[in-house]
This record gives structure tokens, C-alpha cells and sequence, in this order.
């Protein structure tokens, strides 16, 4: 066979039955030679019981024979003849009967007859002996004459098996030669040509056995070629696999590499950020000082305003001085390490206290709403999370310009608190919902790109998540994820 042309199978059969007409026609052979002799000697067994069985038939039928002979002879001679004698013979006669051993149709209807002639009383008992042992004798004739018939049957049956031994003789060489010729065309040849297939293989060439040389193979092995046929395949798709895992491997070394330069570009940016954290907690330091002289003169013009609506206006100024004192403080402290302490802070008030504040700074046409979970309170650094949200309303005002909407939803799940801070803006640029959250990465003019970078901080150093994404209708959803610690169902609208 040319190892040389290719098709694809999926007929598959196992190799074996490459040998199951050679080994099937042996197997047949076999069997018909052991049946044979076992037929043989079955046979000779059942001929040899009727024979043996037949014999011993007559052996009795000429003991009876040879006891009315004698007690005939001793009439003829004057003895006087015992009933017990005749008694003793008409029973041995009915035993014979009774046995079934005869094999002529007439046999056991004439010993019934001579134990009947010798079961009645008669004065002249020789003459009842004379006709019975007569009888007796036409019996035997006629059993020997079966007996020979049935020796003549036996040695024709005998000749008969001599005929089949001597045809197996010739028969079984001649089967064995075909079993050769069979066994070269249908298993020799098929297997030196799986062997020049494997040795290709061997050196990776994945060509199939095309159909127009698996027709011209014996039909036995067609199943093996087509089964190499699906091997072949098989190995293709392997090698391909092989070859696309290499790829893979090569992509994944790629983009790890990508992700090594990424976070150096990280840790540039923290090292910036560590060196703006130094400068902002001297700056904080250094501004401590004025800030407090201004509220304490915001503290005495409100004494001397009193109660009015300016007096209103220098309260919330003083409120948000201290916040901006208390930011100070927290940049000092970040600079020594030392965390906020955490409080329980009721969401709800947090959250007005920031649109409040906002209302002044946002134009008229921008609407401010928050939805909270009434009842929410949460233990959080109180401070980090105000200054947080407010970094996420300013970033999400500016946005919008002159006109949009605002909202701020909080509410409580699993024991973990989410707030959502969403707009109606132009949303985030996919670059930054791709990349994340970069310091100093800004798409907006006159922005420095802390404020998200600040929040992020904030956020995963209270074990939570930021997640950024652009909804459905158009706008941005900056989304906080922190652990609640305390937490009541409902919700409330404030406007």
C-alpha cells in the first residue's frame, strides 16, 4: 500500500478483527474434529451397551434353555419331576420378561407362553417340557438372528467412521493451506502496511490512508486503516492544540510582563504620591496656625452679629473651618501613621450635612438628592468617609456645568454598607474604566486627578472596594463598598 495520500475517518475498530476469519475458521476446524471424536466414541459407547445388554439377554434365555433340558432328561429317565423345579423355571422365565431385554417382537409373548404352559397341572409333564424347551429354542433362534443384525449395523457404522477419518486427513492439510492464504492476505499484508504507517509517525508525518487505497484493501482491515485514519486526526488536533497552548504561554509571559511594568508604574506613582503626602502634611502643618486665627475672628464677628441670617451664613463658615482644621490634622496624622478612629455615624445625617453645604457651591440649575436607608448607622471613620463623599459630589458637579442631577443612594447588605453617587453627565471615558483609577490621571481640565486616587486610598484602607462604571442612560455611578458593622432596613427620600 502507497503510504502517501490522506482522508480523515471516524469508523473505529479495534485491531483484532484483523484475525477473526483466520482464527474463526481454525476454531471451527477444531471444534468439528473434537465433535468428531467425541461423536465417535459416543457413538461406539451406545452400540456397545445394546450388544452387552442383548448378550446377557440369551445368556439367561440358555440358562432357562439348559435347566429344561436337564429336568427333561431326568423325566425321560424315570425320575419323578419336582412342581418346584417347574415352579423355579416359570419364574426365571417371567424375570426375563419382566427385564424388557428382548429384541424380537415375539419373544416375550412366547416365554409368557411356556410359564403358562409350565404353571398348570398336568399328568404328563415331560410332554409340557418337551413343547416348552421346543419353544424355548425357536426363541433363541430368533434372538441370535437379531443379534447378528445388530452386529452387521455396528460394523457398518464402524466402516462409515473409518471413510470420515480418512476424509478429515485430507480435509484438515487442505484447510490448514487456505487458513495460510487467508491468514497472509487478510493479516500479513495489512499489518506490513500499518507498520510502514507507523514508521511515518514516527518521523510526525500525519497523512491519512486515502479512500482509493482502502478500497483496494481486504474489508477485514479497512476498520484498522480507518481507525489509523482517526488516529492521524487526532494527532493534528493535538498538535494544533499544542501549538495554541504555546501561544497561550507566550501571551500570558506578555501580558505578565505588561502587568510587572504596570505596577512599577505604581510604585513611581507612589513614590510621587509619598513625596506630595510629606509636602501636604508640612503644608497642613504650617496652615494650622492661620486657619485657627480666622476662626476664632468668624467666632466673634458671629457673637457680635447675633442671631440673623448673616449669623446663619458665619455658623456654616466656622463649621467648614474646622473641617478644614480637621483635614489638616489628618494629613499630619497620615504623615505619623495614625489612623482615624472609628465611630458609629449615622449615614443619614452625614449625608445631608454634605448637600447642605454643597447647595451653596453648585449653580441653581444642578438638583442635589439623596436616598438613604433610614435608621443606617455604620462604624467608620467619620472624616475620611465625609471628605470621601464630598471629593465624588464635587468631582460629579463639575461635571455636569450648569445643569444635570446628583443623587446619592446609601443602604446596608450582607453587613456591608454601599453608596452610589450617580449623575447625568457624559460619563467616564473607557480609557479610565479600562486602566482604573490613576493619580495625577485626569480627562478633565483643571483637574489634578487626587480626588479619585484619594477616595480609592480611603476606600481599600477600610478593607473595601471602588467601582466605577457608566450607566445605562447616560451619566456615571461611582459605587463604595465598606464594611457596615451596624446597619437598619428601609429607605428615605430626602430632596
Amino acid at each position: 500500500m502507497s503510504p502517501a495520500e490522506v482522508r480523515p475517518s471516524n469508523y473505529r475498530v479495534p485491531l483484532r478483527r484483523l484475525f477473526w476469519l483466520p482464527l474463526g475458521l481454525s476454531s471451527a476446524l477444531i471444534v468439528l474434529v473434537l465433535g468428531t471424536l467425541v461423536g465417535v466414541s459416543w457413538r461406539s459407547l451406545e452400540r456397545l451397551q445394546p450388544i452387552q445388554a442383548h448378550l446377557a439377554h440369551i445368556g439367561r434365555l440358555q440358562d432357562v434353555g439348559l435347566r429344561l433340558e436337564q429336568t427333561l432328561l431326568g423325566g425321560l429317565r424315570g425320575t419323578r419331576i419336582d412342581p418346584l423345579n417347574l415352579g423355579q423355571l416359570r419364574r426365571a422365565i417371567e424375570e426375563i420378561v419382566d427385564l424388557e431385554g428382548a429384541m424380537h417382537p415375539d419373544t416375550d409373548n412366547r416365554l409368557k407362553n411356556i410359564a403358562d404352559s409350565l404353571a398348570r397341572p398336568t399328568p404328563e409333564p415331560v410332554n409340557t417340557l418337551f413343547l416348552a424347551l421346543s419353544e424355548l429354542r425357536e426363541v433363541l433362534a430368533g434372538e441370535r438372528e437379531r443379534h447378528d443384525e445388530l452386529l452387521a449395523g455396528v460394523a457398518r457404522d464402524s466402516a462409515t467412521e473409518l471413510r470420515l477419518s480418512i476424509a478429515l486427513l485430507i480435509v484438515l492439510p487442505l484447510a490448514g493451506l487456505a487458513l495460510s492464504a487467508l491468514f497472509r492476505h487478510y493479516i500479513k499484508h495489512p499489518l506490513d502496511d500499518l507498520g510502514d504507517l507507523l514508521m511515518r509517525l514516527a518521523v510526525r508525518d500525519y497523512e491519512c490512508v486515502p479512500d482509493t487505497v482502502l478500497d483496494g484493501t481486504a474489508k477485514l482491515a479497512q476498520p484498522v486503516f480507518r481507525s489509523y485514519n482517526d488516529l492521524v486526526t487526532r494527532l493534528q488536533e493535538l498538535e494544533e492544540e499544542h501549538l495554541n497552548r504555546e501561544r497561550a504561554l507566550e501571551r500570558e509571559v506578555r501580558q505578565a510582563t505588561e502587568a510587572l511594568l504596570a505596577q512599577s508604574r505604581e510604585l513611581a506613582r507612589a513614590e510621587r504620591l509619598a513625596a506630595v503626602g510629606a509636602v501636604s502634611a508640612g503644608l497642613a502643618h504650617e496652615l494650622r496656625n492661620p486657619l485657627a486665627g480666622v476662626q476664632m475672628a468668624c467666632t466673634k464677628l458671629h457673637r457680635v452679629l447675633g442671631e440673623s441670617d448673616q449669623s446663619n451664613r458665619i455658623t456654616m463658615v466656622i463649621s467648614e473651618l474646622k473641617r478644614i482644621n480637621g483635614l489638616l490634622n489628618e494629613q499630619v496624622d497620615a504623615a505619623r501613621h495614625a489612623p482615624e478612629p472609628l465611630l458609629p455615624t449615622p449615614l443619614g445625617t452625614l449625608v445631608d450635612e454634605l448637600l447642605a453645604l454643597l447647595r451653596y457651591q453648585t449653580p441653581e440649575h444642578i438638583g442635589l438628592k439623596a436616598q438613604v436607608q433610614p435608621g443606617l448607622v455604620c462604624v467608620l471613620p467619620a472624616a475620611g468617609l465625609r471628605q470621601a463623599l464630598l471629593n465624588l459630589l464635587l468631582n460629579a458637579v463639575q461635571v455636569l456645568g450648569d445643569k444635570g442631577n446628583v443623587s446619592v443612594d446609601a443602604r446596608a447588605e450582607g453587613g456591608r454598607l454601599i453608596i452610589d453617587v450617580l449623575d447625568d453627565g457624559p460619563g467616564f471615558p473607557q480609557e479610565m474604566l479600562q486602566t482604573g483609577v490613576r493619580p495625577f490621571a485626569t480627562s478633565r481640565a483643571g483637574g489634578t486627578g487626587l480626588g479619585l486616587a484619594m477616595v480609592r486610598r480611603f476606600v481599600r484602607d477600610h478593607d473595601g472596594d471602588l467601582n466605577l462604571a457608566n450607566r445605562d442612560g447616560g451619566g456615571a455611578q461611582v459605587s463604595i463598598f465598606l464594611p457596615c458593622g451596624l446597619g437598619m432596613n428601609g429607605e428615605k427620600d430626602n430632596g
